[in-house]
């Protein structure tokens, strides 16, 4: 056989080929395939939202933009910064590609169990709302019929995390939420210590310490930005705070914060946590939370720290 016959014969068998591995493809179909959009589940103008509904197995978490701020549950000013990351997920989210058919089962089971559903809402009326499943170290999006894979272009980020959040977990973690141009005095207790404590007055548009005749000016001013960063790392609830040792008889130390309206804000520190870097703290009289150690150190100062050498 000439190699120009051979040629001819390779040629044909190579066309039956594509020929048969598209019959195949026709009749089989790419069951994950996407046929929708891949911008399913974002929304473009995230401005005109106004309401989330994020609801659990156990609980419901209603964030509302309202008077200018986002709230929690209509009790608790939200956290900003998780509120931006909420949007951003809402906005730049895409499908990869569809749910394989074996994970169905799972997804499903998954749903049932332990699934999330969000609802997005303006002025009452929902633009978007799905069901979100984390299942094998994905997230999944479900529109009531399919499921997908999610992600934002470019970046390996879980985007089902922050809708497992607890109520405290959305509530803004500053613990000092104030115009701190208005500040007018920080008081700063140590109960087992009295000769470390001070209080901290604006006068003669300084800030000056009342205890001492003058102070480091670089010192104070850090200080007073420990104090107004200063962060929870986890709000306790009536349950959460029995798993916790706290001796309210014996703080180690209270800063209460006044501004020129006269408004109180108070942080009482007490003990830190075996086995973590951990302490307990109580703002206003009226929330248990956690803080870092290194945080808190920074801003327990005793007055002998500032004074100028």
């Amino acid at each position: 056989m000439s190699q120009r016959k051979k040629n001819i014969r390779l040629i044909l068998v190579w066309l039956v080929l594509v020929l048969v591995t598209a019959l195949v493809l026709l009749t089989r179909g790419d069951r994950n395939r996407i046929n929708v959009a891949r911008d399913l589940f974002a929304v473009e103008d995230v401005s005109k939202v106004d309401q989330v509904v994020i609801t659990t197995s156990d609980q419901e978490n209603d964030l509302r933009f309202q008077n200018g701020i986002w709230t929690i549950n209509n009790k608790y000013k939200a956290d900003p910064q998780r509120v931006t990351v909420l949007f951003a997920i809402l906005k730049q989210n895409k499908i990869r590609r569809k749910a394989a058919s074996r994970k169905i089962a799972s997804l499903d089971s998954a749903k049932q169990g332990g699934g999330i559903s969000v609802k997005f809402l303006s002025t009452s009326r929902v633009v978007k709302g799905f069901d979100i499943i984390d299942l094998d170290g994905l997230t999944y999006f479900n529109d009531g019929e399919e499921s997908y894979v999610v992600e934002i272009p470019g970046y390996r980020v879980d985007l089902g995390g922050i809708f497992k959040l607890d109520e405290g977990g959305w509530r803004n973690p500053l613990v000092f939420d104030l115009n701190w141009a208005n500040l007018q005095e920080v008081n700063m207790i140590f109960p087992e210590r009295p000769k470390d404590q001070f209080d901290v007055v604006y006068q003669r548009r300084y800030y000056t310490i009342k205890q001492l005749e003058t102070a480091d000016s670089t010192k104070l001013t850090d200080f007073l930005d420990n104090v107004s960063l200063l962060y929870v790392n986890d709000y306790l609830d009536k349950d959460e705070l029995a798993n916790y040792k706290i001796d309210i008889r014996s703080p180690k130390a209270s800063i209460i914060v006044s501004d020129v309206g006269g408004n109180k804000h108070s942080l009482t520190i007490y003990n830190e946590q075996e086995g973590s870097n951990t302490v307990l703290g109580e703002i206003d009289s009226t929330d248990y939370a956690l803080f870092d150690f290194n945080m808190i150190r920074k801003a327990l100062r005793p007055k002998q720290y500032f004074s100028e050498q």
